[in-house]
């Protein structure tokens, strides 16, 4: 099952929720009871081609194209 973030329209909170599908948008706040809450995007970063752990503790495979918010340019990946 996947892993949501939302956050509140009504109290601003944030908050993760593990949810199917199918139920991804049928969700209410946990503070103050809204149904107003909004799923967000998340940021995920996608690693193609390491094969081994050493190859991952080193970096190799990483694609430098899908790595965190901007693809490595703004240093998030440690490019």
């Amino acid at each position: 099952m996947p892993l949501y973030e939302y956050r509140c329209a009504s109290c601003g909170e944030r908050f993760e929720l593990l949810r199917s599908l199918a139920h991804a948008d049928d969700v209410v706040c946990h503070r103050c009871h809204s149904r107003d809450v909004k799923r967000l995007l998340s940021v995920f970063a996608v690693r193609a081609g390491a094969t081994s752990r050493a190859g991952a503790s080193t970096g190799e495979g990483v694609s430098s194209s899908g790595g965190g918010c901007c693809g490595g340019s703004c240093g998030c990946c440690g490019h």
